[in-house]
């Protein structure tokens, strides 16, 4: 997907809090201040008009940061749920005891929870298997990943994304084992939010041969397709 982007945009490629190169370690009781404050530096070294792409937890951040940011000219969000933990007012998302059994899995055993994550996501593509390998050799072992880990538990980001100004294009994946599909039957969305449906699990994208025919109109014209 990225390669075929770079065709006809200039991408900035971000590394989200404790991932890739970021250097972000885990403060237990402000994990959302560091996760503000991160948003505040990278912005500021973001051009003044940009479109934003995120998927999964990165997409959380994305509605985060476009929440009264008139610099941000699009959204385009992928698998993502702005509230990845269920509770009594948000059923269709991950039971917090299987992300508790992450956590507490990754802390003990970093390399077989990252196995296993990436076969979650890996469910509902057409090779699995392949794909799950794939996902693996992607997620190196990184302590400061815990810091992913507790804002998935912490972010609700669903007035966010009720109250966006820009054009969203929201894909989700028809069997994501990570993110159900469902959720959007939950939220009152803006017009402004066009929600596409796509067949694979929660990486679908690593199977696809490129950005979809709607997806691409919409990074052209900003418009529903």
């Amino acid at each position: 997907m990225l390669q075929q982007l770079r065709v006809d945009y200039e991408l900035i490629v971000l590394d989200l809090p404790g991932h890739g190169q970021d250097p972000s370690e885990l403060n237990p009781h402000h994990s959302i201040n560091q996760l503000d404050e991160w948003i505040r530096v990278t912005k500021a070294r973001l051009p003044q008009r940009y479109d934003l792409m995120g998927w999964s937890l990165g997409g959380q951040i994305a509605i985060r940061m476009a929440h009264n940011d008139s610099r941000i000219q699009r959204l385009i969000l992928m698998a993502v749920n702005p509230k990845f933990i269920s509770s009594n007012d948000w059923p269709k998302a991950m039971l917090p005891k299987l992300l508790l059994q992450f956590d507490q899995g990754y802390q003990a055993l970093a390399e077989k929870t990252l196995r296993r994550f990436a076969m979650l996501q890996a469910q509902g593509a057409a090779k699995p298997k392949p794909l799950g390998v794939h996902l693996m050799n992607l997620m190196l072992p990184k302590r400061q990943k815990i810091l992913g880990l507790k804002l998935l538990y912490e972010l609700d980001e669903r007035d966010h994304l009720c109250q966006l100004s820009q054009p969203c294009f929201l894909e989700l994946a028809d069997a994501d084992e990570l993110v159900p599909n469902a959720w959007v039957r939950e939220l009152k969305l803006p017009n402004n939010v066009q929600i596409h449906a796509v067949s694979g699990g929660h990486a679908y994208f690593l199977e696809t041969q490129g950005v979809g025919a709607n997806m691409a109109r919409f990074l052209r014209l900003g418009v529903p397709c």
